[in-house]
């Protein structure tokens, strides 16, 4: 008797176990559900926000260039990947399906540290919270229409919401090859073909010197939008003269906020552009020169043999 109740309850628990197996594999086969379903390419707008914080920010597409609301320049390999990423992201199977848990880990539309939103020219093809990380490069993710909550390879950083996050910093470089460059009220060069720089002033220029300078406006980058008025007078004007034309680029020196501050502040602002960008003070500081730096050294060759021997 015994060993015929043991036998039905080891064929039950065999049954169960093919069962399990079967719906698992069935699962398998269909695939854990989508967080996100669109095409890079389609996404003409993106907006990001945070709950409870008045931050926040909005990318257009302009055909194939994105920009800030404000019409200024963004990064667009940045937006691209950012895109990208996002469709590619596997959510995987989801790690909590309860409101409660979805609170805990701040993905409801009440509180989350983000929420994107994309969109076509028409309507929103995707929308997400982005909520606490669970491990490295890691967050908790839900859709903003409710459902499960999903742990994705991403990170809340990816999706800032301010200017600096997505601005394109190289706004201002020159295009194509630089022809003059003018510090208005002090010097301007100018290429000579193969005899290389030339100032406007009866001198002979450190072509190594020169040239470095030139190098300093090719990769001149920025650091956020400026938000505020400036009404201070320009400290250096220059005129960057490219195969686009001339580029006036205007630098203030802002007065220091407290005694404390260890180094000014700069403005710069290009008649090319709108707006005005912040500019890191060691570049503002290494582009602020006389033509005294640009000049070969009067120490002859004589003179420096001598100092060498002595």
């Amino acid at each position: 008797m015994k060993r015929s109740v043991l036998g039905t309850i080891l064929m039950i628990q065999l049954v169960l176990v093919v069962l399990v197996w079967w719906l698992r594999f069935d699962d398998d086969e269909q695939g854990p559900e989508t967080l996100l379903s669109f095409e890079p390419d389609s996404i003409q707008k993106i907006e990001i926000s945070a709950s409870g914080d008045e931050a926040d920010m909005t990318l257009l597409r302009d055909a194939d260039n994105w920009q800030l609301l404000s019409g200024i320049p963004a990064d667009n390999e940045k937006v691209e990947q950012f895109l990208t990423k996002l469709a590619d992201i596997d959510s995987g199977w989801p790690v909590a399906e309860k409101d409660t848990t979805a609170k805990r880990f701040e993905v409801t539309n009440e509180n989350h540290q983000r929420r994107i939103v994309l969109s076509d020219a028409d309507k929103v093809l995707g929308s997400l919270y982005l909520g606490t990380s669970p491990g490295y490069r890691k967050v908790h993710a839900r859709a903003a229409s409710g459902g499960p909550v999903y742990s994705i390879k991403f990170s809340v950083y990816e999706a800032g919401v301010d200017s600096s996050s997505w601005l394109n910093r190289s706004l201002l470089q020159p295009v194509g090859a630089v022809q003059e460059l003018e510090l208005e009220g002090v010097f301007s060069l100018s290429r000579d073909g193969d005899n290389g720089w030339v100032a406007d002033q009866n001198v002979a220029l450190d072509q190594d010197a020169v040239q470095t300078l030139i190098d300093r406006f090719r990769n001149l980058t920025v650091m956020d939008v400026y938000e505020e008025a400036v009404s201070d007078a320009p400290l250096l004007t220059y005129v960057v003269t490219d195969d686009e034309g001339s580029q006036q680029l205007s630098i203030v020196r802002l007065e220091k906020p407290d005694e404390d501050a260890t180094s000014f502040r700069y403005v710069v602002s290009s008649n090319r552009r709108e707006g005005q960008f912040e500019l890191a003070a060691y570049i503002a500081e290494r582009i602020e020169t006389s033509i005294d730096d640009l000049v070969v050294s009067e120490l002859g060759t004589e003179d420096v043999d001598a100092i060498v021997d002595g």
